[in-house]
């Protein structure tokens, strides 16, 4: 049998992190596109949202702080540099 790969290690993360709720999955791995750094923020994001009940919006919500901390930490890179 083969081994599976760190993205398919990574989505089965995801999908288990989600509830195995295949909506927010794919708003998941669309924000994600297998880069490690997305997926791991991601993680930290969704573990922090308390204001969604929905498990949907809750990934959505995930999404829009982890684009907001990229955004931050890319001005800090930059000013830096």
């Amino acid at each position: 049998m083969p081994e599976i790969t760190t993205e398919q290690s990574n989505q089965l993360e995801l999908l288990a992190t989600l509830g195995y709720d295949t909506a927010a999955t794919k708003v998941a791995v669309a924000f994600i596109q297998n880069d490690p750094f997305k997926h791991r923020l991601f993680i930290q994001q969704y573990s922090r949202v308390y204001s969604e009940t929905d498990i949907v919006a809750r990934a959505t919500k995930a999404v829009q702080e982890s684009v907001e901390a990229i955004t931050v930490l890319s001005e800090i890179t930059a000013a830096t540099e």
